[in-house]
């Protein structure tokens, strides 16, 4: 099943996106919040080190923004396919072709994707108000999706059964 082929847009099952960018921005500050008080922990940790070696430790700041994709990319490939903010807000990151679980390698494109876009200036996020689904540049590029998640258990799959019963897995 291919890009245009999505058995659910949101004239069909309109509860899939209800409220979607409002929910996106929501979770994005929580997901902002955590991630502060996270770096903000082993910012401080990585300057002790740097003092207590003399200054060698200090080369590890350098890596930290490792720790947001990696923050992104666990939480997406987890069985809860959200971010903590994500899954406050309701939402969950899905496959687009089948809503199923993302792929590992689509959960890693997903999370390196969006670190691109936010590091090319925020503004490419303005996708979401133009495409079907509100989906961000980042969603198209993973061929992903970011739905209500209590909306996924009643939408109804083409053979029966659910979105979340895992029935298009292939």
């Amino acid at each position: 099943m291919g890009f245009s082929e999505f058995p659910y847009d949101a004239g069909e099952a309109p509860a899939l996106t209800d409220a979607i960018t409002a929910r996106r921005v929501g979770a994005w500050l929580i997901d902002a919040i955590i991630l502060a008080i996270l770096l903000g922990v082993m910012h401080l940790v990585l300057w002790i080190l740097g003092f207590v070696t003399f200054g060698l430790g200090w080369f590890l700041l350098g890596g930290l923004w490792v720790v947001p994709v990696a923050y992104l990319f666990a939480f997406v490939a987890s069985p809860a396919q959200a971010t903590p903010g994500q899954a406050l807000a309701d939402l969950r990151v899905v496959r687009d072709d089948d809503l199923g679980r993302p792929t590992p390698a689509q959960a890693l494109v997903y999370a390196v994707g969006y670190a691109v876009t936010m590091a090319a200036g925020a503004i490419w996020l303005v996708a979401a108000f133009f495409t079907r689904r509100a989906r961000c540049l980042h969603d198209i590029v993973a061929g992903t999706a970011v739905l209500r998640a209590n909306a996924l258990g009643a939408v109804p799959a083409p053979l029966g059964g659910t979105a979340t019963d895992g029935w298009a897995v292939r």
